[in-house]
């Protein structure tokens, strides 16, 4: 059982030897006389109904990776029907059991409900929310024992499915202000909300589009990432880059007090990078760099994720409310959303930010999905119970994104067996990279069966090569890159089956 803990509002705490009690603070950015938005805004614009569910499908995948659960906004579960089929069955592949549910209406607490019996029952992992579900929102009295009172919308609410959410504060208001009982994550939570970016039907479909073909190894980018560290936390930018590394070794670092400005950081985005780490006071409008010994600043809006298209897969973002998903137009989503690259970013919807960085690189560096990492991190930060700074840094983590998502790449779901000693007596294949055409050649077996069977990079199916029941003769199969109906298929590489009796080989295959 955690230490009990209960937020003793407006009491400061005595600093600890820890990260969060030595990194400068974040603070708002935005332009002039702009605040965060409300629960009170947002309520009025989504008032809570009645909470209603029906289970569109499940698919069993096996047991290689642990059942997860989709959750979409019944009004727009029709027009991605398309693609959440192709996310569900791409997950099968990967190994998971897929519930898949259309939710409408509900409160917070019965959304939670409802995962906590997924959790329960299916025993799931994780959880994607798709669309204009409940959000719960937090408040703290004197958040830092500095800004004042602060709300914000909080995800660990569905993450923590054991522990107490108290409000105490004004009783009844909507709003939790203490955490208690067994406080860390049961599962983790991805959110997909393009708020006031574009019409959201539109842009959750392109998302699912680069989804897929980031499954497919035709929109991965070089494993590579910037580290981009404005002056005020210049100290701790190289143990963050080494962090960083973790994942990915090739990382360009800028943390020069004259060179991290807004300037700079917009050409650097040109690069193509798998991810991008940005340390920058912010809003969900813009990042504020400074400059010029700290007397000047400069800007990078969250618009310019959207016009400037930028190559990069993935964004860690340490900004201030950059994740404010409630808030039109906020820069998460616009960096996550854009045309062509984006997949996700995980940040604060609250003045904060992700620190012990290690916690969350190390488990991505291992081939963990990023829903899997965030949960690590978040089981670090809570393993002995929070105090009130690791809630004010923390509490407004979320990650926008497909959980389900590794950094490093999918790993093909039909692999390459080991080459077996009598192989070379049962086939050989003659050209195993070529242009257009793939040869195998089959040595004469009596009385058992053989078939041959070509699979995308993914697993899936492309066309059944061959199938006799009774070989009695040495034969040649010729196979064009075609699938059963005559259509070529794409360059890249396809993995060939053979099932001769009862033994099973699979041999990669190159279409150039």
């Amino acid at each position: 059982m955690k230490r009990l803990f209960f937020l003793v509002l407006l009491v400061p705490l005595l600093a600890l030897a820890r990260e969060q009690d030595e990194v400068t603070l974040l603070k708002w950015a935005g332009p002039p006389g702009s605040k965060p938005d409300t629960y009170e805004e947002w309520l009025a614009q989504h008032p809570y109904t009645r909470f209603s569910y029906c289970l569109d499908r499940v698919e069993y995948g096996g047991h290689r990776a642990g059942a997860v659960a989709i959750l979409t906004q019944q009004s727009i579960a029709q027009s991605l029907a398309s693609q959440l089929n192709q996310l569900i069955n791409n997950l099968r592949l990967e190994g998971h059991t897929v519930y898949s549910y259309q939710i409408s209406g509900g409160t917070p607490e019965t959304l939670r409900v409802f995962l906590a019996n997924l959790y329960r029952n299916n025993a799931i992992e994780g959880a994607l929310l798709i669309g204009n579900l409940p959000v719960a929102w937090f408040e703290i009295a004197n958040d830092f024992n500095q800004y004042g009172y602060v709300q914000f919308p909080i995800d660990l609410f569905y993450m923590d499915l054991d522990g107490t959410w108290l409000d105490t504060m004004t009783t009844g208001n909507g709003r939790y202000d203490g955490h208690e009982g067994d406080v860390d994550p049961e599962i983790y939570v991805g959110r997909l909300l393009p708020t006031g970016i574009g019409n959201d039907t539109l842009l959750l479909k392109d998302y699912f589009r680069r989804d897929n073909a980031y499954r497919f190894d035709t929109l991965e980018l070089q494993h590579k990432a910037l580290n981009f560290v404005d002056d005020d936390w210049i100290p701790w930018a190289p143990q963050w880059a080494s962090d960083i590394s973790l994942l990915y070794p090739d990382t360009a670092n800028y943390w020069h007090a004259e060179t991290t400005r807004a300037s700079i950081y917009r050409p650097k985005l040109n690069t193509p990078r798998a991810w991008v780490a940005v340390f920058a006071h912010s809003s969900p409008s813009l990042h504020q760099f400074y400059y010029n010994n700290h007397s000047s600043t400069d800007y990078y809006y969250s618009t310019e994720y959207t016009s400037q298209n930028p190559p990069a897969n993935f964004y860690n973002h340490f900004a201030c409310s950059f994740e404010r998903y409630t808030t039109s137009g906020y820069g998460g989503g616009r960096a996550t959303f854009t045309q062509s690259y984006g997949l996700g970013s995980i940040g604060s919807t609250k003045t904060g930010s992700m620190l012990e960085f290690y916690y969350f690189y190390e488990p991505l560096s291992r081939q963990k999905n990023l829903g899997e990492a965030f949960k690590d991190w978040f089981t670090y930060i809570t393993e002995n119970g929070v105090d009130f700074m690791e809630m004010c840094w923390h509490y407004g983590m979320t990650l926008i994104a497909d959980p389900y998502l590794k950094p490093t790449g999918h790993i093909v779901s039909v692999a390459e067996s080991p080459v077996h000693p009598t192989e070379h007596r049962l086939f050989r294949i003659s050209n195993t990279v070529t242009r257009d055409r793939v040869v195998i050649e089959l040595h004469p077996e009596h009385g058992r069966p053989l078939e041959i069977t070509a699979f995308d990079r993914q697993g899936r199916k492309v066309r059944t090569i061959f199938s006799q029941d009774n070989r009695t003769r040495a034969t040649k199969v010729g196979w064009d890159f075609t699938d059963g109906f005559g259509n070529a298929l794409p360059q890249g590489v396809y993995l060939l089956r053979i099932r001769d009796g009862s033994e099973i080989h699979t041999r990669k295959v190159v279409k150039l």
